[in-house]
C-alpha cells in the first residue's frame, strides 16, 4: 500500500449544527418510505419545532458517541434482479431505515466526503461514487466507450476486462472498512460513532405472507443507508490503491496519462494496452480482493481486446477460470452495452423497437387518450433519454421516431392527422403538456456534452468524450451555438417583446455571472428556445394552422395535466381542431375530399370564422348573444367578488412601520388598482335585462355590459364585452373604444372621472390582454384574477363547441 501524504484539512467534530439538519431534510424527498417506526421525512419537513428537538438529542448523542437502537433497526424489501427471478441471489435488498438515522448519518457522511475531497484521498479520475460535483456514471461510460473507439480507429492496442464481483455489498468486512478509516486517519469520534451504529444493525425481510426475524448484519453493508455507500467507496478505494501501482496506464497523444483501473461502486473495468500487463494487474487485483474477503465471478465477467484495430480473441483467466470473452456474450456496464462488433448499431435498432412496441402497449391498454399520453411522457419517455445519452444516436434516427409518436399521440388526441407537429409540441398560443422527442434528445445530448467538458477530472474534460454520430446536428456545435448567442443576448440585454411597455418582461441571468450548474440550465434552455423558434419558422410557412401568428393582443394558452383530467375529450379535441383550424368544417371539407363549401344556415361559404362569428342567421338567432352573456356572466363573478371585498374593508389609517438596527425596511408592494379608497362600489350588468346608465351619472341610450361605479369618489369605469374571432380582437377594442368615448366625454362633463374599458376574449378560447388590464385596474389579483380568466376562456370554448355542434341545425332555442 503507498504511503499516505499529508493531511491539510482536519475533518469537522462538532456536534451536528441547525443548519446542517435544516439542509438535510430539505434535500430529503418527503415520498421516501419510512422505516419501521413509520414516521416519514414529511413530519420533519412540516413541524420544525420537532426538528429542532430531533437536533437536541443529535448532540447528545454525538457527545455521548452512543447510537439509539432504532436508528440501528432496519425492514428489508427484495426487489428482482432478473425478469423470473426464484433463488435469493436473484433479489437485492432495499433497507427501509428509519429517518432520524438517516439524517443523523448525512451529516456524518457530508462532512466525511468533504475532508476526503479536500485532501485528495479518493482518486477521483479513478472512482467517483459517493463524491459530489462528479457525474460518475456518464463520465466512466463515455470515457471506456471512447478508449475503445480510438484505439479501434487508430488500430492501436487495448485490452478490457469488466470484472463482476460476487455480492459486494453484501460481503465487505467491516474490518476492511476499519482499516480504511485508519489508512484515511479518520478522527476517532467519528470512527466510534461508525463503530456503534454497525455493530449493532440487525435488519428483518418482508414479503407479503411474512416478516422474518430480526437478523444481526455482521458482514457487508445495506442499500438504503446514508453512510454504507461512503464507507464502501473508501473500502473499495484501499484495494484498488494497492493494485494500480503495478501497471501504467493508456498515454494519449493529448499528454494525457489515463488510469489503468476504473470503478463505480462494485463494477470495476480494467483497461491497459498490452496482454502481459493486464494479466499482471489482474492477478494484483484477485489478490488484494481476496485479502478484502471478497471475490470475482469469472463466468460473468467479460473481456475485449483490440489489436490493430480489430477485436481479437485473447484469454484471461482468475484462479485458472477463464473470462470468457465479449464474443460469447455481450456485457452491460453502468447501463451501457458492449458487443462483439463494438458499434450502437444493434442497441440504435433496439432503441426504436423499445419505442415503438411501448406506444402499441400503451395503444392497446384501453384507457381514455389523455391517460395514454401521461402514460407516454412520463412512462415510455423517461426510460428511453438514458439510451439516447449514452449510445450513438443519429438525429434522423430519432427524427423518425418522433413521426411514429406523432401518428399515435394526434389518434390519442382525436385530431386530423394534417396537424403539424407545431400544434403538438410549441410553446405558441397552446401549450400541450407533452414534449418533442426530437427536443429532448437534443438536451440529453448537450447536457451530457456540457457534464463532460465541465467535469472536474482533467483526464475527462480533456477528452470530452461525448457518444455522438451523424453529420446533421453535432452536441459540440450546438452547444458553442448556444454559448455565442448567450453572451451575444448578455451584451443586448433586455429586449422589450409586444407592447407592454419598459420593464414589463423579467430580467435574464448574466452568463457571466453564472456558476457551471447555472450555465448548464442557460444552455439547455437556450436549446429549447432554438427548437421553439424553428417551429416558429415552419408555422409561417403554414397558411391556415399558422394563423396564431397574426393575433395581437391574446394571452397565450397553457394546458397542464390538471386540465386535461377535468377536460372532457369532445372540448379538448374542439380547442385544438379550432385553434388551428382543421375542423371538419364545409370548407376544409371541400378541400379534403371536394365537398360543398355551402353554409348550411344562410348558404354563405362555412368556414371555421363564419360558423363561430360571421354567420348573420345565427347572430339573428341569438347564439352569439348567448355565448356572449354567458362569458359576461363570469367576468361579473369575477368582479363582483372584488367589490364586496372592498366594500366590506373598513376605513383604517396604516400605522408606521418599525424597523430595528441593522435591519432595511421592506418595500412596499404597490397595488395598480385605485380602487380601494372607496366603500361604496356599486355595479349593473346587462344580463337577462335592459341595463340602464343610472342618470345620476349620465342620460344615455348606450348599454354597456357593466357600469362599475362609486358615488362618493365620483368615479365610474364603462366595461364593454366583446367575443370576436381572435385575430379581430384588435379591430373590436378599437371599435368599441370610439363607441363610449362620447358617453365618457358626457359623463366627465357632470364631473365624474370616466374610463372606458373595452374587453375581448376570442370565440374559440383565448383571453384578450384587455381582461388582464381590466382586472388588475379593479384590484382583482391573485387566485381571483386567475380563476376568473379561466372561467371565461373555459365558457368561451365550451359555448363556441356547442354552436360548432348545432352549426347544421337550423333551430335555437333557450339552452
Amino acid at each position: 500500500m503507498p504511503p499516505l501524504g499529508e493531511i491539510e484539512s482536519q475533518m469537522d467534530v462538532v456536534p451536528p449544527r441547525w443548519k446542517e439538519v435544516e439542509a438535510v431534510v430539505r434535500k430529503a424527498k418527503a415520498s421516501s418510505a419510512p422505516g419501521p417506526n413509520g414516521v416519514p421525512y414529511r413530519v420533519y419537513k412540516n413541524a420544525p419545532g420537532v426538528l429542532r428537538f430531533l437536533w437536541k438529542l443529535f448532540k447528545v448523542v454525538w457527545h455521548k458517541q452512543s447510537i439509539p437502537t432504532a436508528w440501528c433497526r432496519a425492514g428489508g424489501v427484495l426487489i428482482p434482479k432478473e425478469k423470473e427471478s426464484v433463488r435469493i441471489d436473484q433479489f437485492r435488498m432495499i433497507s427501509l431505515l428509519n429517518v432520524e438515522g438517516k439524517i443523523f448519518f448525512s451529516i456524518v457522511a457530508k462532512r466525511l466526503v468533504q475532508y476526503l475531497e479536500k485532501n485528495g484521498l479518493i482518486d477521483t479520475t479513478v472512482q467517483k461514487a459517493g463524491i459530489p460535483g462528479f457525474a460518475g456514471c456518464i463520465e466512466h461510460t463515455s470515457v471506456i466507450w471512447h478508449q475503445i473507439q480510438t484505439a479501434k480507429q487508430e488500430g492501436r492496442e487495448l485490452h478490457v476486462v469488466f470484472l463482476d464481483l460476487a455480492n459486494a455489498f453484501g460481503s465487505v468486512p467491516h474490518s476492511l472498512i476499519w482499516s480504511a478509516c485508519e489508512y484515511f486517519r479518520v478522527p476517532v469520534e467519528i470512527v466510534n460513532i461508525m463503530k456503534e451504529y454497525f455493530k449493532d444493525i440487525r435488519l428483518c425481510i418482508g414479503t407479503g405472507e411474512f416478516v422474518s426475524d430480526w437478523q444481526k448484519l455482521e458482514v457487508g453493508i445495506m442499500a438504503g443507508c446514508t453512510i454504507s455507500p461512503l464507507a464502501f467507496t473508501m473500502a473499495m478505494e484501499m484495494v484498488i490503491r494497492a493494485s494500480k501501482w503495478v501497471v501504467g496506464g493508456e498515454r494519449r497523444r493529448e499528454g494525457l496519462r489515463l488510469p489503468p483501473i476504473r470503478a463505480f461502486r462494485d463494477d470495476m473495468t480494467l483497461l491497459t494496452t498490452t496482454v502481459p500487463c493486464t494479466k499482471r494487474l489482474l492477478e494484483r487485483i484477485n489478490t488484494n480482493l481476496r485479502w478484502a474477503r471478497m471475490r470475482i465471478k469469472p463466468s460473468k465477467s467479460r473481456s475485449i481486446s483490440v489489436t490493430k484495430g480489430k477485436v481479437v480473441e485473447q484469454k484471461f483467466t482468475v484462479e485458472g477460470e477463464e473470462i470468457p470473452s465479449i464474443r460469447v456474450r455481450p456485457v452491460k456496464s453502468l447501463g451501457r452495452w458492449y458487443n462483439a462488433e463494438l458499434s450502437d448499431r444493434e442497441q440504435v435498432e433496439q432503441l426504436r423497437k423499445d419505442v415503438v412496441e411501448g406506444l402499441e402497449k400503451i395503444d392497446r391498454s384501453g384507457l381514455p387518450g389523455k391517460l395514454k399520453l401521461w402514460c407516454m411522457q412520463f412512462g415510455l419517455f423517461p426510460r428511453v433519454m438514458w439510451p439516447m445519452s449514452v449510445y450513438e444516436v443519429p438525429l434522423s434516427k430519432v427524427e423518425k421516431l418522433e413521426r411514429v409518436v406523432n401518428s399515435y399521440v394526434k389518434k390519442w388526441l382525436g385530431v386530423p392527422r394534417c396537424l403539424s407537429s407545431v400544434a403538438l409540441y410549441g410553446k405558441g398560443i397552446l401549450q400541450l403538456p407533452i414534449n418533442s422527442l426530437v427536443q429532448e434528445f437534443k438536451c440529453a445530448k448537450v447536457r451530457t456534452e456540457l457534464l463532460l467538458t465541465g467535469s472536474k477530472d482533467r483526464i475527462v474534460s480533456g477528452l470530452a468524450p461525448n457518444p455522438s454520430k451523424g453529420r446533421k446536428w453535432k452536441p459540440k456545435v450546438a452547444v458553442q451555438e448556444a454559448e455565442a448567442a448567450l453572451r451575444h443576448g448578455e451584451i443586448m440585454g433586455n429586449v422589450q417583446i409586444g407592447r407592454g411597455g419598459l420593464g414589463r418582461t423579467s430580467g435574464k441571468p448574466m452568463w457571466r455571472k453564472a456558476d457551471q450548474k447555472e450555465k448548464r440550465r442557460l444552455v439547455v434552455e437556450q436549446i429549447r428556445r432554438q427548437e421553439e423558434a424553428s417551429r416558429q419558422v415552419k408555422a409561417v410557412s403554414l397558411a391556415k394552422q399558422g394563423q396564431w401568428l397574426n393575433w395581437e393582443g391574446v394571452e397565450r394558452k397553457q394546458v397542464t395535466w390538471r386540465d386535461l383530467w377535468s377536460m372532457e375529450s369532445n372540448r379538448l379535441k374542439f380547442l385544438l381542431g379550432a385553434t388551428y383550424d382543421v375542423l371538419p368544417s364545409p370548407d376544409n371539407l371541400r378541400i379534403w375530399t371536394d365537398g360543398d363549401p355551402s353554409c348550411t344556415l344562410c348558404s354563405g361559404v362555412a368556414t371555421l370564422r363564419h360558423i363561430l362569428s360571421g354567420c348573420i342567421v345565427s347572430l339573428a338567432q341569438g347564439r352569439y348573444t348567448w355565448r356572449h352573456n354567458q362569458v359576461l356572466k363570469c367576468l361579473a363573478a369575477g368582479i363582483e367578488t372584488r367589490r364586496q371585498q372592498v366594500n366590506a374593508e373598513g376605513s383604517y389609517k396604516k400605522g408606521i412601520q418599525f424597523v430595528r438596527e441593522g435591519e432595511k425596511s421592506k418595500r412596499a408592494v404597490k397595488s395598480r388598482s385605485t380602487t380601494q379608497e372607496a366603500k361604496d362600489w356599486q355595479m349593473l350588468v346587462d344580463v337577462g335585462g335592459k341595463l340602464v346608465v343610472p342618470q345620476e351619472i349620465v342620460t344615455t341610450n348606450l348599454r354597456p355590459d357593466i357600469v362599475y361605479w362609486s358615488t362618493s369618489q365620483q368615479v365610474v369605469y364603462f366595461i364593454e364585452l366583446t367575443v370576436p374571432w381572435e385575430s379581430s380582437l384588435e379591430e373590436a377594442y378599437e371599435r368599441k373604444k370610439l363607441k363610449y368615448e362620447e358617453l365618457r366625454l358626457e359623463a366627465e362633463q357632470k364631473g365624474w372621472k370616466a374610463r372606458v374599458f373595452p374587453v375581448e376574449v376570442g370565440c374559440r378560447g383565448f383571453v384578450g390582454r384587455s381582461v388582464i388590464s381590466l382586472l388588475g385596474e379593479l384590484g382583482v389579483g391573485g387566485k381571483n384574477l386567475r380563476k376568473t380568466v379561466r372561467e371565461m376562456s373555459e365558457e368561451a370554448a365550451r359555448t363556441s363547441n356547442w354552436i360548432w355542434m348545432r352549426r347544421a341545425v337550423s333551430a335555437w332555442g333557450k339552452q
